[in-house]
């Protein structure tokens, strides 16, 4: 299992390239826990070599065949992309060809089982997966849990600005009340 959280807040850590290098990374570990030779894959050593002697950085396709030569050495590699929709949109469309392809790989015996979380609103996402099994939830916050959330808020707020206790409990009051339950 290989996974990878999406932020808004972290994008220049989201690129194509560096989202693979992380999948790699993860199976690359989980093969050498799997097996009792911990030494680095092949694989990963010959890429290494070519980078490291032309001076170059891996491309997006040399991880791409490096992924999927070291996920032919499982039955199973299952996949996770939490928020997905958070990942930059000319991001997701480097990615998302590739992950289309995946199921396709056929390098050993790998199967691949991929699970993609995020909000449906990006039409990119919804043309790539139109095919794909979907399970839609709405996840909605009760009246503490969003209480919660705008006090953690205004703690934050609180380290900058004073905020008297009375503003603090109108802002909470009024933000439920606008909130009307969501």
């Amino acid at each position: 299992m290989a996974y990878i959280y999406f932020d808004y807040k972290d994008r220049a850590r989201q690129t194509p390239e560096v989202i693979l290098s992380e999948l790699l990374k993860q199976l690359a570990f989980r093969r050498t826990d799997l097996q009792a030779d911990t030494s680095v894959s092949p694989h990963i050593e010959k890429m290494y070599e070519k980078m490291h002697t032309e001076g170059k950085r891996p491309s997006m396709s040399d991880l791409q065949e490096v992924f999927i030569s070291i996920a032919a050495e499982f039955s199973e590699v299952f996949l996770i992309f939490d928020a997905l929709d958070e990942c930059g949109e000319n991001e997701r469309n480097l990615l998302l060809p590739f992950l289309m392809r995946l199921p396709l790989a056929r390098k050993g015996n790998v199967g691949f089982k991929i699970m993609i979380t995020g909000r449906p609103h990006r039409a990119d996402m919804q043309r790539a997966f139109a095919d794909a099994a979907a399970l839609e939830l709405a996840i909605i916050p009760d009246a503490e849990d969003m209480e919660l959330a705008v006090k953690e808020k205004i703690d934050v707020a609180k380290k900058r600005h004073r905020i008297p206790a009375q503003l603090e409990l109108d802002i909470v009051a009024k933000v439920l009340e606008k909130a009307d339950g969501m």
